[in-house]
C-alpha cells in the first residue's frame, strides 16, 4: 500500500509522476526518488506529500517547447506556474535568440532572453530573462494552454492577497522564504517569488537578490509594457510600466 509523506510546506500529487521525472528543486523531490532529510525515498510508494496547506499541482504536465516540465499553484481562481520560465523556445518550437552582447540587446525589437550576467549558472535558480518583444510574441512563449498574464490578470491575483488577509503585504506575501539579501517573504500559497534581478533596456545587468520583475503581456506607455515588481526592502506588489527592451522573468498562468 502507498503511504503518505508528512513534511512542512506543500501538498504534491504524485499520481502520474513517473520516478524518473525531475520536479522543482524548492520542493525536494529529486531525480530517482522523493528526497526526505537526505533519505531517498522511491516515489513509487508515494501518493502525496503533505505540506502545510499549499498545494503544488502536477496531475497534468506543464511542458514548455524545450521540455522542461513546470509545477503550478491556484490561488483563488488564478493557476500560476511556480517558477520562472526556463524555456530557449517558443510554444511551437520556433528557437528564440539568446543575446549577450548590451549594445544589440538595447536596440532589439524581436524576442530574445538572457542570462542574469549572462552566466548560465543563474538559470536554475532564477530562470532566464526575457524582452517583452518575446514575452508577447503570438507563438506563445509559455507551454501550451497557458499565457503570459495580461495587467488586468495580475492585477486580479493582487486583488485576491488583499481581500484574503494580505492587504499591504501582497509582496511578502508572494516571496519565497529563502533567497532574498533581506527581508524573506512568507511564501503563504507557493508561488515562490524569487529575486532574479532584471536586465535594463542599454544591456545592463541589475539587482540580482533584491529584486524580482515578471512581464505582463499589456502595453502601457510608448514603447513601455506593464510589469509587477517585487523588492527587498518593501511588502507590497509594485506595479508600473518600463522599456519593451528591458529584460524579466516571466510567470505563466493557465488559460
Amino acid at each position: 500500500m502507498k503511504n503518505n509523506i508528512i513534511l512542512i510546506f506543500f501538498a504534491v500529487s504524485l499520481s502520474s509522476i513517473g520516478q524518473n521525472m525531475t520536479l522543482n528543486q524548492k520542493s525536494g523531490l529529486m531525480k530517482k526518488g522523493v528526497v526526505k532529510n537526505k533519505k531517498s525515498v522511491n516515489s513509487s510508494s508515494v501518493d502525496t506529500l503533505v505540506l502545510n496547506r499549499k498545494t503544488l499541482i502536477t496531475s497534468n504536465k506543464i511542458t514548455d517547447g524545450d521540455g522542461n516540465i513546470y509545477t503550478s499553484v491556484k490561488i483563488g481562481t488564478q493557476e500560476w506556474t511556480s517558477e520562472n520560465l526556463i524555456t530557449t523556445k517558443y510554444a511551437d518550437g520556433t528557437p528564440i535568440p539568446n543575446v549577450t552582447d548590451s549594445s544589440q540587446w538595447g536596440n532589439l525589437t524581436t524576442g530574445a532572453w538572457s542570462y542574469y550576467n549572462n552566466n548560465s549558472q543563474n538559470d536554475s535558480t532564477y530562470g532566464k530573462l526575457y524582452n517583452w518583444h518575446a514575452a508577447s510574441d503570438l507563438r506563445n512563449v509559455c507551454p501550451t494552454g497557458w499565457h503570459v498574464p495580461t495587467d488586468a490578470e495580475w492585477t486580479l491575483l493582487n486583488d485576491y492577497l488583499a481581500v484574503n488577509g494580505h492587504r499591504g503585504m501582497e509582496g511578502t506575501t508572494l516571496k519565497s522564504t529563502s533567497g532574498w539579501s533581506r527581508n524573506n517573504g512568507t511564501d503563504d500559497y507557493g508561488w515562490f517569488g524569487l529575486p532574479g534581478g532584471y536586465r535594463n533596456n542599454d544591456g545592463v545587468f541589475y539587482f540580482i537578490a533584491n529584486v524580482g520583475s515578471w512581464w505582463s503581456s499589456s502595453e502601457g506607455k510608448t514603447n513601455n509594457s506593464w510589469y509587477r515588481l517585487l523588492n527587498y526592502n518593501n511588502d507590497k506588489v509594485y506595479r508600473n510600466s518600463f522599456s519593451m527592451r528591458n529584460g524579466f522573468s516571466v510567470r505563466c498562468l493557465r488559460n
